[in-house]
């Protein structure tokens, strides 16, 4: 019989295969395959999904009400994130150091962007909390791979005016921060590979722990029937629907499947068309729609697994 446990990842098609001859013809398992044809393999992985139930009740974890407090944190801080690449807090001029004589460029309001990164700062800190707090092994795990990637860039943040104290939030230094190296400024806050731009990644990936553990718990914190469904829907994707296919389903991944084919196609032309950008403004708006598809893309992915 298949390893059930490792039915996310595969299934193990060894015993379909095997060599011995009391059970075997052909090498296929001939017991294993009737037990799929007549559908008892079926049932058996549906029972041992909804056996889950009674584990779930029974589990320490999150309340329904908290789960959405950390999916609601997440997407704030996803969207004040996505926010520092907008072309408003970016616009430069040239200016004397008083100190050098030489020129240099800075930003021509950074009030503006000093602001947006406070208030970046402001939800990522609440990530921070709400994440560090829950008893939802996939958030705790999103939530500490964001604070790992922060720390990693704790000597670039630290250039720019931004600390990391122990308690893993960060402190800003409005003044630092206004006469920061807007090249190193750029590196942080804007483009796909920014610090920015991981985050808000991580904060997604947050969110969409948040969100699948909620959907198995209603208002009250008690089991609901979705996590039983999307469990029949990874029993169906791998062995088949014979007998109780949903066409709501298979129409919403076929146009989910559309959508994402569509979305990278748009992301290859922008792609190809940014190497004929002129100019750093013409380049940094590539980048930032590039950057947007590239969060559709994701989301779309993740959509599609539950479909």
């Amino acid at each position: 019989m298949a390893n059930i446990n490792g039915i996310n990842s595969g299934i193990d098609y060894s015993v379909f295969f095997g060599t011995s001859p009391t059970t075997s013809s052909g090498g296929v398992d001939l017991t294993s395959y009737m037990s799929i044809k007549n559908g008892s393999y079926r049932k058996l992985l549906k029972n041992y999904y909804g056996s889950q139930k009674q584990e779930a009740k029974s589990s320490v974890g999150d309340s329904g009400s908290k789960l959405t407090k950390i999916r609601s944190s997440a997407d704030a801080l996803q969207k004040k994130a996505d926010a520092l690449s907008a072309e408003k807090l970016w616009e430069t001029e040239n200016s004397v150091d008083e100190t050098s004589g030489k020129t240099k460029e800075t930003l021509r309001n950074p009030d503006k962007l000093v602001n947006a990164v406070k208030e970046f700062a402001d939800a990522y800190n609440s990530v921070i909390d709400a994440a560090s707090s829950s008893e939802t092994k996939a958030v705790l795990r999103s939530g500490g791979w964001m604070d790992t990637m922060t720390r990693k860039n704790g000597r670039l943040l630290n250039e720019v005016g931004i600390s990391i104290g122990s308690d893993g939030k960060l402190s800003i230094n409005e003044d630092e921060l206004k006469n920061a190296n807007v090249t190193t400024l750029n590196g942080l806050f804007r483009g796909v590979d920014s610090y920015a731009a991981k985050v808000s990644a991580k904060a997604a990936g947050i969110s969409r722990s948040a969100a699948v553990r909620e959907g198995t718990y209603n208002a009250s914190g008690t089991w609901s029937e979705t996590g039983n469904s999307i469990a029949t829907s990874q029993i169906n994707s791998i062995i088949g629907n014979t007998n109780d296919k949903d066409p709501t389903t298979n129409k919403a991944r076929s146009e989910a499947e559309n959508n994402l084919k569509s979305l990278k196609e748009k992301r290859d032309k922008l792609k190809k068309e940014i190497n004929e950008a002129l100019g750093y403004d013409a380049r940094r708006s590539y980048e930032s729609q590039i950057s947007k598809l590239d969060k559709e893309i994701k989301d779309t992915e993740s959509k599609l697994t539950y479909l």
